[in-house]
């Protein structure tokens, strides 16, 4: 077999499989029709496929009058994917199949994220995942890690300010406890990736996902792909001014949207008006219903939000924004303002109108369920599959 013909095949072995992955169950005769490829060449790149167990047969179709054909679907359980979020306080652990489906979850709290410490949770969370992967015939197929902060593309966290990392090859300091790929993506970008292709948010072709937790980061979908940047440093939209001699953020500027929106304002904020120290935000919301001045913070941070989101409606003209990351915690005491605030811009904004706000259906594992997505489509792209 030449060159040409090997490229070729495994061209058409993406085809057959991306066939199977968007409808989920699938007859060769669809896939014939969809792909316009020819029926013998279908019927021996399906049957590599369940040799190789990427694919499985998956029933009968309904009964039309005829003869029923058998239908197809990815072998969810063919590999399995490790995602991790590495959280400013938190690091979280996800053993997925190959749909995405979680089968092992674990969370743990961070006092000290000084790199050195914190890399030996993470080599330690890897075991622990490693050690619940079932068996499988590809096992580990990857791990994804998501971080907080400015990440190059070749994996390198240039500057994560909230966890004070600098200039850090994870991937290459990772090499040496695990012997599967790795990608390091921003934690935005991530969500993003998990929105649009877990949840199926296919149709909407732009579209944002907006990380509020201790810090705040933007992934952007354009045109139906993860919009990068000339570098990689796109989405650091935490960092645009919202208020002229505001506060100051932890970038060291003054009046960030960070420095009002995020998980680490809200805490503050809810600090000063109980008068009393380390909170967080699963300790603040059962004082909410006794407390007035607590609940002007909830609104507060509602409105906040909601300018930033404006700003980025004008920036981007998407047809969907999702509110993800812990600030969803907070949803059904936010959303109310959010959407108020939108209501009374909406008359003057035919933009603002014609996009779709919601809070992610993942609620706070969008992030760490994207990282693993990363690393599943990786494994799922042409050079991955048989020759």
């Amino acid at each position: 077999m030449s060159w040409n013909q090997k490229i070729g095949k495994k061209l058409n072995k993406e085809l057959i499989l991306q066939q199977v992955l968007l409808k989920s169950h699938i007859s060769r005769n669809e896939i014939i029709e969809n792909t316009n490829l020819k029926k013998a060449t279908v019927a021996n790149l399906v049957k590599e496929l369940i040799e190789e167990q990427f694919i499985v047969e998956a029933g009968k179709e309904e009964s039309t009058g005829g003869r029923r054909s058998s239908l197809l679907k990815l072998n969810e359980r063919a590999g399995y994917a490790l995602g991790i979020d590495i959280g400013v306080n938190y690091l979280r652990g996800i053993v997925t199949n190959l749909d995405g489906e979680i089968v092992f979850d674990i969370q743990q709290e961070i006092t000290d994220n000084a790199f050195e410490n914190y890399f030996k949770k993470i080599i330690q969370m890897i075991q622990l995942l490693t050690e619940e992967v079932p068996k499988s015939p590809y096992h580990i197929i990857g791990l994804g890690v998501a971080v907080p902060g400015t990440i190059a593309m070749d994996g390198t966290i240039i500057h994560a300010p909230n966890l004070r990392w600098q200039n850090i090859d994870l991937v290459q300091q990772l090499k040496s406890y695990v012997d599967y790929p790795l990608y390091i993506s921003n934690e935005a970008n991530a969500g993003a990736f998990a929105e649009f292709s877990f949840i199926h948010n296919m149709q909407h072709q732009n579209m944002l996902f907006v990380s509020i937790g201790y810090g705040i980061g933007v992934g952007i979908i354009i045109n139906g792909e993860l919009y990068h940047g000339e570098l990689g440093f796109s989405g650091e939209n935490g960092h645009m001014i919202i208020q002229m001699d505001g506060k100051t953020c932890k970038c060291g500027r003054i009046g960030c949207w960070e420095a009002y929106a995020s998980e680490y304002a809200f805490i503050q904020e809810a600090e000063k008006a109980l008068n009393v120290t380390d909170m967080s935000i699963e300790k603040i919301l059962p004082l909410y219903a006794n407390d007035h001045n607590l609940q002007k913070v909830f609104t507060d941070i509602g409105h906040y939000i909601a300018i930033g989101l404006m700003n980025l409606i004008y920036t981007f003209n998407p047809s969907k924004i999702v509110i993800g990351n812990r600030i969803t915690l907070l949803q059904n005491y936010i959303k109310k303002e959010i959407f108020h605030k939108f209501n009374s811009q909406s008359s003057s904004s035919y933009i603002m109108d014609q996009t779709e706000i919601e809070f992610s259906t993942l609620q706070d594992k969008a992030i760490v369920v994207g990282a693993a997505l990363i690393a599943i489509n990786q494994f799922l792209q042409p050079s991955k599959l048989g020759s």
